[in-house]
């Protein structure tokens, strides 16, 4: 790590760690710190479980601490930005899969024989390669016609948040 984040994890500094895993140790079940070919076949599967054990808390407060962030940089109206680092929030939407492209296509066709939309919305939106931009598709269907609008945002995946944290340069 870059920045030294003093944070302890019971008796351990996140460096310490980090310390451990870059050098293949493992603490044993007496306290001795110990290369992992030296250790006994107890204290691996005691570290197996134990990195499993951490990997779900630091995924779990992750998550809160993701929240929070983006509760943060939403009312902050862009990226925060501290000494340590940088968070920003990014807004992306799943792929739409071939069969999804071909249906927005014939909804969209459908609805310019109608009348509804302009046939050149048909190809800017949903050319006739299989493939539709999630973007594309869902700005146009926010001022699409009532009559195709809802159709239209079911086929579209939904927006997926992303909090993203750089940490500051050294």
């Amino acid at each position: 790590m870059g920045n030294e984040v003093a944070v302890r994890v019971g008796g351990l500094t996140v460096g310490a760690l980090q310390n451990i895993a870059e050098n293949r140790h493992i603490i044993t079940s007496d306290g001795e710190l110990l290369d992992v070919t030296l250790a006994t076949d107890d204290d691996l599967v005691i570290w197996s479980l134990v990195t499993q054990r951490l990997r779900t808390l630091a995924r779990n407060i992750e998550q809160g601490v993701n929240a929070e962030l983006a509760d943060r940089v939403r009312r902050t109206g862009g990226a925060i930005t501290t000494p340590q680092g940088k968070a920003s929030e990014t807004i992306s939407r799943g792929s739409v899969s071939g069969i999804a492209s071909a249906q927005i296509r014939e909804l969209l066709e459908a609805a310019a024989a109608d009348g509804l939309i302009p046939w050149e919305a048909v190809d800017n939106v949903a050319p006739l390669v299989a493939h539709v931009t999630p973007q594309k598709a869902w700005q146009y269907a926010e001022d699409a016609p009532d009559e195709i609008r809802e159709q239209l945002e079911a086929m579209i995946p939904a927006k997926r948040r992303t909090i993203k944290v750089d940490e500051a340069p050294v």
